[in-house]
């Protein structure tokens, strides 16, 4: 007896220790991240391919958002008027700058169109970040390891993306 609460004893240390304990939704996620609440979105993908090298990989979230969520993003200071900025659109979208041509296109290979009328947000979370609210540093790395969240106000669609390399 007293081995078998040993052995569950130890499952469940490991579980927790390991993080498979927790089970976090979508939305939860989100809000934890970004602090933005889209538990009235309703979600049509959810894809996660991390577990490449150190975590390499990329998260991406698009959800169908009610009339009302422009005004979540709006009084939430953390979200900006689109346009995005040089850097963030060139790793999103592709273009040259000083003679280098930038293929990344990160919006176009996950179904993300060219917003003209939204919000975005962007957190650089690599390690040598010095603001995570600014995007100036973006290529200056060897790697990528940011979250970018777009808002559509025509079609009300909510995109959240975490790309890691």
């Amino acid at each position: 007896m007293k081995m078998k609460l040993l052995c569950l004893f130890i499952i469940i240390s490991t579980l927790i220790i390991t993080g498979c304990g927790e089970i976090t939704s979508t939305d939860k996620w989100i809000y934890k991240k970004i602090n933005t609440d889209i538990s009235n979105c309703s979600i049509e993908v959810d894809s996660d391919n991390h577990g490449g090298f150190h975590g390499d990989g990329d998260y991406f979230v698009r959800a169908q958002c009610q009339d009302n969520f422009e005004e979540t993003v709006k009084n939430n200071s953390s979200w900006k008027k689109l346009p995005l900025t040089e850097n963030l659109e060139l790793i999103m979208y592709g273009g040259k700058k000083d003679n280098t041509e930038y293929g990344y296109e990160l919006a176009i290979k996950k179904g993300i169109p060219k917003i003209e009328d939204g919000y975005y947000l962007f957190v650089d979370r690599h390690s040598e970040s010095i603001d995570k609210n600014s995007d100036k540093e973006l290529f200056n790395r060897y790697s990528f390891n940011f979250t970018i969240a777009l808002f559509d106000n025509n079609t009300n669609i909510f995109y959240y993306y975490e790309f890691d390399t």
